[in-house]
């Protein structure tokens, strides 16, 4: 396992395009977000009364924003906003996965990184959108038995330890089912770029699940570990350091995103028939 992962960690050190590429992609999206958000908040703050005034003032205030929020439309031209950014930010996302897919399995081949990765963008673009699509199904779908649940376990519990322990099952759960449909459907996207196909992809899963699932999961704990080193760095060291740790951040992130996808890739290469 930890020959893959070394293996993996070499690959994305070398894919810079695609890491230059994936940072300016989420700098701009994030960009564009922050200044929305940012545009609407920040004249809503200058209307708060603040400490100078009296409590009364606040409770209107937040009397006000109730009534606006739930009798009338004010906030329906910012759901639409925020449902074309995610509409939006979906869409993408297949397309540059089957772009990354295709340069981890064809850059040799075809000149370099930027060549696969956009031919892997107009060639598998359909394919990639469609295992999206049944990825959100599958992934949103025991929502709909875990969220009643959840209800009820907050209106009949009235301490947060008991409620946090009735929840927290029901959520690790959740996100150990998705990490697992990442898994899957990750190697079926090897699978169709590579030319073996989605059933040789889910019979690799099948005979590597528990090397493909601890690799993944010590990679995962390893970006969680330098995600906290660098919260706490930047807690620690204040000043200009912290601002560099804080900006360099995204970067380091999307290099360790890279190093999972190239990790398994390598996995799969020595899987595949």
């Amino acid at each position: 396992m930890w020959s893959y992962a070394a293996l993996g960690w070499r690959t994305a050190r070398k894919e810079w395009f695609l890491l230059f590429l994936l940072f300016i992609y989420q700098y701009v999206f994030g960009y564009v977000l922050f200044n929305y958000v940012k545009s609407k908040i920040v004249p809503l703050l200058h209307r708060y009364p603040g400490s100078d005034l009296t409590e009364f003032s606040s409770q209107l205030f937040w009397l006000e924003a109730q009534f606006r929020l739930t009798k009338t439309d004010l906030i329906m031209p910012y759901l639409w906003t925020f449902a074309i950014f995610l509409a939006f930010r979906m869409l993408l996302t297949p397309l540059i996965n089957s772009g990354i897919y295709n340069a981890l399995s064809n850059a040799k081949e075809e000149g370099g990184s930027r060549k696969a990765f956009f031919r892997g963008i107009r060639q598998y673009a359909k394919p990639f959108l469609l295992l999206y699509g049944l990825q959100m199904a599958l992934t949103f779908a025991p929502l709909a038995w875990i969220v009643p649940r959840l209800v009820e376990a907050g209106m009949s519990t009235h301490s947060w330890t008991a409620l946090a322990m009735e929840v927290l099952p029901y959520l690790l759960g959740w996100f150990a089912y998705q990490g697992l449909l990442d898994l899957i459907f990750m190697y079926i996207g090897f699978g169709i770029v590579s030319g073996q196909g989605g059933w040789t992809a889910l019979a690799v899963v099948g005979r590597r699940s528990l090397q493909a699932s601890a690799l993944g999961l010590t990679v995962f704990l390893i970006s969680c570990a330098v995600g906290l080193a660098t919260a706490a760095a930047s807690l620690w060291w204040a000043g200009f350091i912290a601002v560099l740790i804080h900006l360099s951040y995204p970067l380091v992130r999307i290099l360790l995103h890279l190093w999972a996808i190239s990790a398994q890739h390598h996995l799969w290469n020595a899987s595949k028939p």
